[in-house]
């Protein structure tokens, strides 16, 4: 790997700028030293498919000239999460590119998701890479002609493994959503809100015909406060001890143990009546004879059935379960299969990008049916 240039002054950084200009990819890895005091960039690994160009950030303190051009260029790395940290800081830049990432785009069209670039280079090109150098001091000068060959190779092969990939993908209908699940492991959004439900409480066998009518107004009225109103509310889980209660103006409300204290007293008396409407609707029968179950077969049919599920879906979507499942998506698909017994309903859980992956969900409920 002998076709790079190295660039150690402000004349071979223009020269860089003036290539690169207009460009709408950029290849791109760096290499940098971590220890105690922080992070320090020592090289910057560019190409936009032709000339390689090994840029010394140790050299060139200041390389924010660049920042402009990578701007309006879409970004391809391996696993960037701290080559685009220390890209944007070194660039000056406040807001992130269109990032194509080839680690995530494997994982959304694979069982893989954390793999090396080396890994990957060799199962989709075929082309072995050497790692001689992986721990060797950046930031010591000057830096060795093998050290420098392994930086080029980085990138060399970044145009290639992406074109590879595109065809992969968009075979997936998928390639069009990789800018998108980079952005959202870079910067996760809020995971979806489960609504609370009665099923969720398991002494509500406790409860009275009217301590019950209470709990579902509560319910009603809790799913739909918004973020602000909701951090301002009681906690959901304690929703049962204000129904269990029911107390008799606000200022009785206000004293249960988990209602916060920035709840206004006028909020707290509407609750009250909200309350007392409902239980008043209702006649005022004792609680359930059979306590809720801690734990059932039932409970453990439906957490087996939902790793089959998990398995079979990545498996016909072709997607990493990393990728397909995270954390949150998976406590909602629980709750909604708990809350209804329905294990196709809960197909309204996959959202945003992740609708792709609702027919498979829907062919394996149907397939697995009683």
């Amino acid at each position: 790997m002998d076709d790079f240039q190295y660039i150690d002054d402000a004349a071979g950084l223009s020269t860089v700028i003036d290539h690169i200009r207009g460009a709408e990819r950029v290849y791109l890895d760096t290499e940098f030293e971590s220890r105690r005091g922080g992070t320090t960039l020592c090289l910057v690994q560019l190409t936009i498919g032709e000339t390689i160009y090994l840029i010394d950030t140790v050299a060139l303190r200041d390389i924010s000239t660049l920042g402009p051009h990578l701007a309006e260029m879409e970004w391809v790395l391996h696993a960037g999460r701290q080559d685009i940290a220390l890209l944007m800081d070194a660039c000056r830049l406040r807001k992130r590119p269109r990032l194509f990432d080839t680690q995530v785009a494997w994982g959304l069209c694979s069982a893989e998701h954390q793999v090396s670039l080396a890994y990957l280079l060799a199962c989709v090109l075929d082309i072995r890479t050497e790692k001689g150098c992986q721990t060797d001091n950046w930031q010591a000068r000057p830096l060795p002609r093998g050290q420098l060959t392994y930086a080029a190779e980085d990138v060399a092969f970044l145009p290639d493994l992406y074109d590879a990939l595109q065809d992969r993908l968009t075979a997936l209908e998928r390639f069009t959503i990789v800018p998108q699940v980079c952005e959202e492991i870079l910067n996760p959004p809020p995971a979806p809100t489960t609504p609370v439900s009665l099923g969720q409480f398991r002494n509500l066998w406790q409860l009275s015909g009217k301590q019950r009518a209470a709990l579902v107004a509560l319910i009603e009225w809790y799913n739909g406060l918004d973020g602000q109103d909701r951090r301002a509310a009681p906690h959901r889980k304690v929703l049962l001890s204000i129904a269990s209660r029911l107390p008799e103006d606000g200022r009785t409300l206000c004293q249960i143990k988990g209602v916060p204290r920035r709840l206004s007293m006028q909020r707290a008396d509407a609750l009250v009546s909200l309350m007392q409407r409902a239980a008043t609707a209702v006649p005022d029968t004792k609680g359930s004879d059979k306590p809720t179950p801690y734990g059932s077969f039932d409970d453990l049919f439906r957490d087996a059935w939902l790793q089959c599920a998990r398995a079979e879906v990545c498996a016909s979507a072709q997607i990493s379960p990393e990728l397909a499942f995270p954390q949150w998506l998976t406590k909602n698909l629980r709750a909604a299969i708990a809350d209804h017994g329905d294990f196709g309903a809960a197909v309204s859980c996959f959202v945003g990008w992740r609708a792709c992956l609702a027919p498979a969900w829907t062919a394996f409920c149907e397939a697995t049916e009683k």
